[in-house]
């Protein structure tokens, strides 16, 4: 049709635009006011057999390409976004996204600082030493002993590259820190290279596990649950599945690998205490631990301190993951810095803060927020998003869709030419390095030369309820709901 011929210069919708033929070029680059729509009289509506109106509104949204109208400035992206949500269900799917929830808890570690030594406690100079060691598992036969508190916490092979999974093992065994396997079993190079750091995750799915590679693990995590999805099983969908990664987690490529919302032989007390005592004797004494989303606090720590566990993992909402489906994600677990103080105290009341290593995770970003999850209980932290930023991610949220555009998390191997091995590797040590520095910085300021003596008397919070919340001293020095 000639352009001259085109109603949509006299749409009422957008009068003074000079823009045309939305139905051939495309949507119109301006922001549309519906006020009346002529699409339907045009003959190349009728010629394409178009449906729906205000075509210069409208585009492909979201990965699974929803046509419809675009989000209006000043529009919440929230509420945009669960109408996208409920196209897609409409479809008859379920919505999955990549990386943390995006919800924001009414309070975060940002609402927390360090009380400063001065006169009272004296401050150390940046040239005096202060240990970064840490010993997860300290009453294991073979307790795993590392050089920093950051731990890379679990991705599995399928949801991040091989090349990703060789710079993370390279980069814990240069800097003798630890890492953990995640659920999609070990790469050969893994157990060459860096076994010694290895934390290997036993998970629902038991993918790609061997008693081999369980005799080789430093230590292990019988993962229950974590951050992302706690209370369900994990899902990786056949776009992640390369023929690799297949026969590395023991499935047939082209079908998306589901792991179980539980372990199928660990129902009860009794049944974890046996699975334990198995792991710890053919892995002849390395640390065995449990790792668990942040729910039932108490009850969950009491029932894997009776067990015998050798330390304990809690994965806080907001935690990272390559594939998730949003509804659990955005809805279900407690934020770290809520569930962290609770576990703390459960481990002191029942007396083993010293044979117990606790390890939090879920969200943690900055070395501020590492050191106040030490100062709050933890022993070590798990950090995997960051680690990927590190690496060379940029946040562009397509875990899930085996389009990574830096290579990280994607089998496409013209994607993979984008990543840089030797380079990556040198980027997360750098990072490791400066955030364990730094969280020493914080153990100086409160006058401090082990990272281990923080505690909660270093820190305040500048909101009382989360002064209360966490047993931390409020603005006026006192600790809300204790000091009278």
């Amino acid at each position: 049709m000639p352009e001259g011929e085109c109603l949509c210069p006299k749409c009422p919708s957008y009068p003074f635009h000079g823009e045309s033929l939305y139905c051939l070029r495309g949507n119109s680059q301006s922001e549309v006011h519906e006020r009346g729509c002529l699409c339907a009289s045009c003959p190349v509506y009728y010629e394409k057999k178009l449906e729906g109106l205000y075509f210069c509104n409208k585009d492909l949204i979201g990965d699974e390409r929803i046509f419809m109208r675009r989000r209006r400035r000043g529009e919440d992206h929230r509420d945009y976004e669960k109408i996208i949500q409920i196209k897609i269900m409409a479809k008859g799917k379920k919505v999955i996204g990549s990386m943390g929830s995006q919800k924001k808890p009414p309070y975060t570690f940002d609402d927390i600082n360090f009380i400063p030594a001065q006169v009272h406690r004296i401050p150390l100079n940046e040239d005096e030493k202060v240990n970064t060691k840490v010993t997860i598992g300290p009453e294991a036969e073979k307790p795993l002993k590392v050089n920093s508190p950051i731990i890379i916490s679990g991705m599995s092979y399928g949801a991040i590259s091989e090349k990703a999974k060789k710079a993370i093992a390279t980069a814990a065994k240069r800097l003798g820190v630890a890492y953990n396997s995640g659920e999609g079993g070990v790469l050969e190079y893994e157990l060459e290279v860096a076994s010694s750091q290895l934390i290997l995750q036993y998970s629902t799915g038991r993918f790609g596990l061997n008693k081999h590679i369980i005799e080789k693990a430093a230590a292990i995590e019988i993962r229950f649950g974590q951050g992302a999805y706690p209370g369900k099983g994990s899902y990786l969908p056949p776009e992640k599945i390369s023929s690799d990664v297949a026969r590395i987690r023991g499935i047939r490529r082209g079908e998306g690998a589901y792991s179980p919302a539980h372990h199928s032989d660990i129902k009860n007390a009794e049944e974890l205490e046996e699975k334990i005592e198995w792991l710890r004797k053919v892995s002849s004494g390395a640390p065995i631990g449990a790792k668990i989303g942040c729910g039932h606090i108490e009850d969950d720590i009491r029932l894997l301190l009776d067990s015998g566990v050798d330390f304990i993992s809690i994965d806080g909402f907001g935690g990272g993951t390559s594939t998730a489906f949003t509804h659990i994600r955005d809805n279900v677990g407690l934020p770290l810095i809520s569930a962290l103080p609770r576990a703390d105290r459960i481990i002191k009341k029942a007396g083993k803060r010293d044979e117990v290593s606790l390890i939090a995770g879920g969200g943690l970003r900055t070395s501020a927020d590492m050191a106040k999850c030490l100062a709050l209980g933890a022993d070590a932290i798990y950090i995997g998003t960051a680690a990927l930023i590190a690496l060379n991610c940029e946040q562009h949220r397509l875990c899930h869709t085996g389009m990574c555009p830096t290579g990280i998390t994607t089998h496409d191997p013209h994607l993979l030419k984008h990543f840089n091995l030797e380079n990556a590797t040198k980027r997360l040590e750098n990072f490791i390095k400066v955030a364990t520095g730094e969280i020493a910085d914080f153990a100086r300021v409160t006058g401090k030369d082990d990272i281990r003596l923080l505690d909660d008397s270093d820190i305040f919070s500048f909101k009382r309820e989360l002064a209360e919340l966490a047993g931390i001293k409020w603005l006026d020095g006192s600790i809300p709901g204790r000091d009278s």
